[in-house]
């Protein structure tokens, strides 16, 4: 009985060793699509953004978009190359204001700063290029 469960570690084992690598180098991008890394930060005014959300999306047909949270100005993720399109968007507290729709409880009111020719209506565009790189966006006020 103790031979049996010395080789049925080693098994799992040599399983657990084969694996691993698998499971940490990920699964392949859908469709046969390679995704490159981009990084980069997103300031607006010169300060930035604490939280918000960054998006590329492609320029071709498809469609194909890609996005990021936004974490004290920097973000990180997967794309497709070629020319794309981006949008930001964040959103913040305003100090003093509150919603007022339900008189029994008081939230507090937010706004989205940033201007719609960077979300809604962006005239944001970047190349990313095959290998990936680092993209930043240094946004300006209306």
């Amino acid at each position: 009985m103790l031979r049996f469960t010395s080789m049925y570690k080693n098994a799992v084992c040599s399983i657990g060793l084969f694996i691993t690598p698998l499971i940490l180098t990920g699964c392949p991008a859908p469709s046969g699509l390679e995704l490159y890394p981009v990084t980069g930060t997103v300031t607006f005014e010169g300060k930035p953004i604490d939280t918000g959300r960054i998006q590329f999306r492609t320029a071709s047909e498809e469609r194909r978009s890609f996005s990021a949270a936004i974490e004290n100005g920097n973000y990180e993720m997967e794309t497709l190359t070629g020319p794309m399109t981006v949008e930001v968007r964040a959103s913040r507290l305003i100090e003093g204001k509150f919603d007022k729709s339900n008189p029994d409880e008081l939230t507090p009111a937010g706004e989205m700063y940033i201007p719609q020719k960077y979300n809604s209506r962006t005239e944001l565009t970047a190349d990313v290029p095959a290998g990936g790189d680092t993209i930043d966006f240094n946004l300006l006020g209306s």
